[in-house]
């Protein structure tokens, strides 16, 4: 080391040496950044890195050698061969290629490093001393054998260890490292080679030939140096460019990933290395509680094992685990893993879906499809399940005993038509809120569509227990209903069936609770009470035949002669005569006989038969005035949902067209439910209708929930008082003083007034005394066929 000293500090000129230096040091800089790129490319580009690192290197360790020799002083003449000199060069820089190429084969590893490093080793000695063999001095030299082995080690060694640092020459701080140890390699060599060498003087002088000429070769080493730092200058701004768009780049990449739906955490062995934003907002923890943790303590213990068997089979796919939040509670994930390169070394990437959405509508959707949508209560298919089990444990326990009542909501309907779906639908929620209240939580409360509801009822107690739950849910349904600041009232009809008594299975149990209702809502209406409950009975089963068949029979029985008008009068106050009639539908059965209107008209309306059944009236009694020998009018009853249909205009038309009446004989009664539900259509339809020629009548006028301001907004032609207030006027006063009240309001608005329902004399005249427009009822004259008016219309044509 003290030779090495002595050969440094008296044999060279420092200042030039540090020039060497520097020079050395920036080549192996530029080859360090230039290997750099040829290991992020591939191709010719990744070739063509390689060379200009080699040029670099090899150009550098020639422009060393030659700038240190300038610096060194043997004390004699010294002069040079320039074909050794430029073979020197080439052995430098052939040297370094092939070490880059051995050094970046992809697949070599370790051994593929260390053998570049040695050959870059051997490059720079056989370079140093095919240099030195250029060099003629006058005298001879004397090699140090030691030193020559020394400056063989250092440089093989130094070159060893800086291309180690290669596979992690993407680090600026490996390429620094790389680059100080090539230096090292350069140098070391060059100064120890130099300090094994002993110049003795001779007399043979140098060649004039081969005398140096400083001038020409500054020269030559000045254009090598400039490539060599043109090379090092371009490595660098590359380096620079390229380190900046990787900079640049990582930034998209973590906004990317920051801004992703999805949680993501790179792991290494288990252990966290480093995880998005969204996954720290997710879990509710910092990336500072996150990073360098086991990658299972994010997750719930009961998620553990899953979790490793799925990171250890790498089978892909997905997985659904629970991860810890911070109070403890649970938060569910999918997850899915992949191996991935990070800082150069395998890895796993694993990515995570917050699973709460997804669950809770998989939750809303199991509900919705066991649920009814507008109460909230069990639907059909929920109930049957839970009477299939409820059976099937009562059979398994012969004590216990199921109940299942259908239920019906009585004048329900009236009070839909009256104040709309809306409120409607309010009811029905309230409804469902106090059948809630009056089950057990072991009892299942099913809606079945519409006003139809069920209960499925366990008890070891039955009957009792089902009559008591029944007469609970009487009471409590039918209790006044606030709805808008509106009250309405409904009643309730329960049929209860029983489980094994009545029925052996579900759908018969269903079915007889269903017959049992029947008979409760005709028992209900007879009685006109809050509610009524039947228990099943075979004998009903018969009767609920009977109704379908009826059904049937009604619909069959359209357009043939079991059904027939007849024709009430309606007389003109002043005079008595008769200024009209009204169509009136009767059924003759050809096994029942005459069946009551109070019958089959709501069987027609439950049924949906009142369609037809509306268009067949509306047209026969049309067809029929027009044959009348005078033009009088003729009153046509329209049912809430003959009205309710778009094509009502068109079909009236129809009828007008075929029939030839004249629409002015035409008067259409339609009762205060048809405007209740949509006033503005039912403005727009009876517009329409007015615009045709015929008159419009508002039916049952003073009953339900009569609004004065439908007299006002809609083109009515008559309204009629109701039958019930003309029956009670001679005895109650308030009846009577409702029905001056009409006839006053319907004076006043010029709207004709019509009362229902005469049937004494005692009727009579207090309706003359107030001066009613029209009488009608059968102490006037009973409703009889079309062939039996035709003396009377002619007696009136009189």
């Amino acid at each position: 080391m003290f030779t090495v000293l002595t050969c440094i500090t008296e044999r060279h000129d420092w200042r030039v040496l540090i020039l060497a230096v520097a020079i050395c040091a920036a080549s192996s800089v530029a080859a360090m950044n230039g290997l750099s790129r040829a290991a992020a490319t591939v191709g010719r580009g990744r070739f063509a890195w390689i060379g200009a690192a080699a040029f670099a290197f090899g150009g550098g360790i020639w422009a060393t050698h030659f700038i240190a020799m300038l610096a060194y002083e043997p004390g004699v003449p010294v002069g040079l061969t320039w074909g050794a000199t430029i073979l020197s060069m080439v052995v430098a820089m052939l040297g370094a290629l092939l070490a880059f190429v051995i050094a970046l084969d992809r697949g070599g590893g370790t051994s593929a490093l260390l053998v570049g490093g040695l050959i870059a080793g051997a490059a720079i000695a056989a370079m140093h001393y095919v240099g030195m063999a250029a060099v003629q001095l006058p005298g001879g030299v004397i090699w140090d054998t030691g030193l020559m082995l020394a400056s063989l080690g250092i440089g093989a060694g130094a070159a060893m260890a800086g291309f180690l640092t290669i596979p992690r020459i993407e680090s600026p701080w490996a390429r620094i490292g790389g680059a100080a140890l090539l230096t090292l390699a350069v140098c070391g060599m060059h100064l120890t080679s130099m300090a094994a060498a002993t110049v003795l003087p001779g007399a043979t002088p140098v060649p004039g030939q081969l005398r140096v000429d400083p001038m020409l070769l500054a020269a030559v080493i000045a254009g090598v140096t400039l490539l060599t730092l043109t090379i090092a200058m371009i490595s660098s701004t590359v380096d620079r460019h390229f380190s900046d768009h990787i900079a640049r780049q990582a930034t998209r990449f973590r906004q990317l990933a920051d801004s992703t739906f999805e949680g993501v955490v790179i792991h290494r062995d288990a252990v966290v290395l480093d995880a998005n934003a969204t996954l720290c907002r997710l879990i509710g923890r910092p990336p500072r509680e996150i990073i360098g943790r086991r990658l299972a303590d994010l997750f719930l213990a009961h998620s553990h094992a899953p979790l490793l068997r799925h990171l250890d089979e790498d089978a892909g796919g997905t997985i659904e685990l629970d991860m810890r939040l911070p109070d403890g509670g649970a938060l569910p994930v999918e997850g899915m893993a992949r191996a991935i390169d990070h800082d150069g070394q395998p890895a796993r990437v694993m990515v995570l879906r917050d699973l709460r959405e997804r669950r809770a509508a998989q939750d809303q959707i199991r509900h919705m499809a066991h649920h009814d949508a507008l109460t909230g209560l069990a639907n059909r298919f929920l109930l049957h399940d839970r009477l299939g089990q409820a059976i099937a444990q009562a059979i398994r326990d012969p004590e216990k005993q199921v109940a299942v009542l259908c239920l019906d909501f009585d004048r329900f309907k009236t009070v839909n038509d009256l104040l709309g779906h809306a409120a409607g639908d309010a009811l029905l929620q309230q409804a469902a809120e106090r059948l809630r209240a009056a089950v057990r939580a072991t009892d299942t409360v099913a809606r079945l569509g519409g006003d139809e509801f069920a209960i499925v009822q366990t008890s070891t107690n039955q009957p009792t227990a089902a009559a008591a739950l029944a007469e609970r849910l009487i009471e409590s349904i039918s209790a006044p209903y606030d709805i808008d600041g509106r009250q309405a009232t409904i009643g309730l009809s329960i049929g209860v069936a029983i489980f094994p008594g009545d029925a052996g299975t579900a759908a018969s149990l269903l079915q007889n609770a269903d017959t049992a209702l029947y008979r409760a809502k005709q028992d209900g209406a007879r009685q006109d009470r809050g509610g009524m409950a039947r228990f099943f009975e075979p004998a009903m089963d018969q009767r609920l035949h009977h109704r379908r068949l009826l059904e049937r029979d009604l619909r069959e029985a359209i357009g043939t002669p079991q059904l027939v008008l007849h024709y009430q009068p309606l007389l003109r106050g002043s005079d008595h005569r008769i200024v009209g009639y009204e169509a009136l539908l009767r059924w003759s059965h050809p096994e029942h006989g005459n069946i009551s209107p109070g019958e089959f008209i709501p069987l027609a309306e439950e049924s949906g038969a009142i369609i037809p059944l509306g268009l067949w009236v509306l047209e026969t009694a049309c067809a029929e005035a027009a044959r009348w020998p005078a033009p009088l009018s003729v009153a046509i009853n329209l049912s809430p949902a003959q009205f309710r249909r778009p094509d009502l205009v068109e079909q009236l038309t129809g009828v007008l067209a075929r029939t030839g009446l004249d629409p002015t004989r035409v008067e259409l009664e339609i009762t205060e439910s048809v405007l209740i539900d949509n006033a503005d259509q039912a403005l727009v339809t009876l517009t329409r209708m007015k615009a045709l020629g015929v008159r419009i009548s508002l039916d049952d006028f003073g009953t339900g929930y009569s609004s004065l301001g439908y007299l006002s907004r809609f083109p009515f032609d008559k309204i009629k008082i109701d039958q019930s207030f003309v029956r009670d006027m001679v005895t109650d006063r308030n009846a009577c003083a409702i029905v001056q009240a009409i006839i006053g309001l319907g004076r006043s608005l010029r709207l004709l007034v019509t009362a229902e329902g005469v049937e004494t004399d005692a009727q009579l005249q207090l309706l003359e005394a107030h001066h009613c427009d029209q009488f009608q009822g059968y102490l006037l004259g009973r409703p009889r066929p079309a062939h039996a008016l035709m003396l009377a219309v002619s007696a009136v044509g009189e």
